[in-house]
């Protein structure tokens, strides 16, 4: 069992709404709420395809006795657009846009944005910002209050 202070890895990118969930939640744990946890990915310097391999090493080396809390935006049919879903052993990252099945996290947050159709990109690209912001406050402000307990 891991027992290091929490790590928490925010993926996304702030350039398109729907995908802006972890690197906002990153920016309202580290600077609003100041969470006692590791913050990666932030609308200043995101984790995202490109580099989310960087990251998982860094966080291999650096924190390797703490559980590691993945949050990522989601498309879903299952569930409402505003809901936030607690899953075991994770998350899949850029799975909306690949449909690849790497999953990072000892625990995953998922943001679902919008329903699942069948164009990813387009949809994560029409998402409501203030839907997204309310969502991301939601987010951010449990994990602040179950990482404070």
């Amino acid at each position: 069992m891991k027992n290091g202070i929490p790590v928490v890895l925010c993926v996304g990118s702030d350039k398109i709404a729907g995908d802006a969930i972890g690197p906002v939640v990153g920016d309202l744990l580290t600077n609003v709420f100041k969470t006692r946890c590791f913050v990666y990915g932030t609308t200043a310097s995101s984790v995202n395809g490109k580099n989310l391999s960087q990251y998982l090493e860094v966080i291999k080396y650096a924190h390797p006795s703490s559980p590691v809390i993945a949050v990522d935006a989601c498309l879903s049919s299952l569930y409402g657009a505003g809901e936030a879903l607690v899953v075991r052993g994770g998350v899949n990252p850029c799975r909306a846009l690949t449909k690849a099945k790497n999953p990072v996290g000892d625990l995953g947050i998922l943001g679902v944005v919008e329903a699942n159709s069948g164009s990813p990109l387009s949809t994560l690209m029409s998402v409501s910002w203030v839907n997204v912001e309310k969502l991301c406050y939601k987010i951010a402000f449990s994990l602040h209050k179950a990482l404070s307990a």
